[in-house]
């Protein structure tokens, strides 16, 4: 099918059949004001983006990964004046097709190979445009009554999932750096014990928030960063611990730190463990963490916004043990769940605690249970906790105030697809990277660096000379790497990363479409290998 009007194949659609009554709905559905600038119908409105999302996405096979694209040469294809006038629909549609589609990365495509960016599902692909329909507000349940029910669901299921108690709960987000702030303020929470509920305690922590001490591994996600400087603490705060040569953090290294903050007087307050790191895919021992997180009365959150899904599986599921002992888990649907951007969120062990420490109460939002309180009308607390019981704001179990739906894409593709399935094609995953390893094991000038845990393999180019020493300078093979990169980049046939290991330039590939097959797998070794000896051609002998 390309989507076409005239397609054959395609089904015939009554366009612009009226409605049997007088209530003027057609009018209003084909209202230009409505439409977006010009005399176009809803239904034909509709059909036509459906095509032109449908035409993007069968043609990204057919079309290079990445382009090459300047800044400067963008601004310029997109530079015109705000318009006085509206533009007519089917000019909007052609500019899509010829300025925007061209121009983008071809995430989605089998020969994309880069971060943790996935082939997103039909299903939840289509399901935004229904969100974006409803246009509902998930801040509060009177704004999403059945939105609230829905993400309430998915928020169970990934608590049971992820081997968290029945008290527990969470709350959708934008992406994983939200919960990751989210995770670090509720450790700050719990250690200095103070929350929002408390009506009257505008007790200032001052030197006490200062004492507070953070530990994660030095291969952990920026998120970090910004969370301890948006929550007011000195980036020193955050202790950044040496790897061991898996790339998960040195246990060793994580309790001496935290043995020397306690003498000098510090407060250590959270221990932040990685499920499946960006660089390498590394999963730190969760259940040490956790066990030492208990022993010094930390926090313990776990960011596995990457490895969180092989939780789907039953065969790979153990990498993550110990992550049911967590207070916060951090999850990102849009990466291994195969959902469209965004899709983040927080489950959090206690879920009242949750509650308490973004509780809030403005007037206008007419809660009924503080009505009934204060008349001693009110039913019996649900002792599963509050989020059990009566209607959810969900504006009060996080940092964010209007919300997106973003749970109802989730919600329908778990039921559509089953946790079998996606287990399958997080298996699936894991195992074409495994295939990456071993051949470009199998090539004499290229090393294998990192685990390879997941679905993220890491190598590196290093030309070697007849008799087996290397042809060029560790500075020298940093430099070939990134330039092949960029050709494979510049050629559009494939797209991957490079990134820094042990201050080695190492190229990375990221397989998370569930579309890959082992053939795609063999073609980008062959496009790196040529890619390779195009390069070495032009630069035989070692250059300064």
């Amino acid at each position: 099918m390309n989507g076409r009007a005239d397609d054959p194949a395609r089904p015939q659609r009554p366009f612009a059949a009226p409605k049997p009554d007088d209530s003027g709905s057609d009018k209003r559905e084909r209202s230009g004001a409505e439409a977006g600038g010009d005399d176009v119908g809803l239904r034909e409105m509709g059909y036509a983006m459906v095509d032109l999302a449908v035409e993007y996405l069968q043609g990204l096979e057919g079309r290079r990964v990445y382009g090459p694209l300047t800044p400067a040469g963008l601004d310029d294809t997109f530079a015109e004046p705000l318009p006085e006038e509206g533009t007519p629909f089917a000019d909007l549609v052609q500019d899509c097709r010829n300025r925007v589609f061209p121009n983008t990365m071809a995430i989605g495509s089998r020969r994309y190979f880069g971060m943790m960016n996935p082939a997103p599902l039909p299903l939840a692909v289509f399901s935004e445009a229904l969100c974006a329909a409803m246009n509902q507000n998930t801040a509060s349940w009177r704004h999403a009554p059945s939105g609230t029910a829905i993400e309430k669901r998915v928020i169970r299921w990934l608590c049971d999932l992820f081997g968290l108690p029945g008290r527990s709960f969470g709350t959708m987000t934008d992406g994983g750096s939200l919960a990751n702030i989210t995770g670090l303020k509720l450790a700050i929470n719990r250690v200095l014990g103070r929350d929002l509920s408390r009506p009257g305690d505008d007790s200032a922590p001052g030197a006490e928030l200062a004492r507070l001490t953070f530990y994660v591994s030095a291969q952990a996600h920026y998120s970090f960063e910004k969370a301890v400087d948006l929550l007011g603490l000195g980036r020193a705060q955050l202790r950044r611990i040496p790897v061991d040569d898996l790339y998960r953090v040195d246990l060793g290294a994580l309790e001496a730190a935290i043995t020397a903050d306690r003498q000098a007087g510090l407060r250590p307050a959270c221990i932040i463990g990685i499920a499946g790191t960006t660089n390498t895919g590394s999963i730190d021992k969760l259940d040490r963490l956790a066990a030492l997180a208990a022993q010094y009365g930390c926090w313990f959150h776990v960011d596995a916004a990457y490895g969180g899904a092989v939780m789907l599986s039953e065969m790979y599921r153990p990498m993550l043990r110990g992550i049911d002992r967590a207070d916060s888990i951090t999850v990102d649907p849009h990466k291994w769940f195969y959902m469209p951007f965004s899709a983040g969120g927080i489950l959090v062990r206690d879920g009242d605690f949750l509650r308490r420490s973004f509780l809030v109460h403005p007037e206008y939002y007419m809660e009924r249970v503080q009505r009934d309180a204060a008349a001693g009308t009110a039913p019996p607390p649900d002792r599963r906790g509050f989020h059990h019981g009566d209607k959810v704001n969900f504006f009060q179990y996080g940092i964010q105030g209007s919300r997106r739906l973003n749970a109802l894409k989730l919600w329908l593709a778990l039921r559509a697809v089953g946790r079998r399935q996606y287990a399958a094609w997080v298996e699936k995953d894991i195992e074409l990277a495994r295939v990456l390893a071993a051949r470009m094991r199998r090539q004499p000038d290229f090393r294998i660096l990192g685990p390879n845990t997941l679905g993220v393999c890491n190598f590196r180019w290093e030309p070697r000379l007849p008799d087996g020493g290397m042809r060029f300078s560790d500075a020298q093979n940093d430099r070939l790497n990134r330039e092949l990169q960029d050709l494979v980049e510049r050629e559009g046939d494939a797209w991957f990363s490079y990134t820094v290991l042990d201050g080695q330039v190492a190229l990375r590939v990221n397989v998370e479409n569930r579309n890959m097959e082992q053939a795609d797998i063999e073609r980008l070794v062959g496009v790196i290998r040529r890619a390779a000896d195009r390069l070495l051609e032009a630069n035989p002998d070692p250059v300064e």
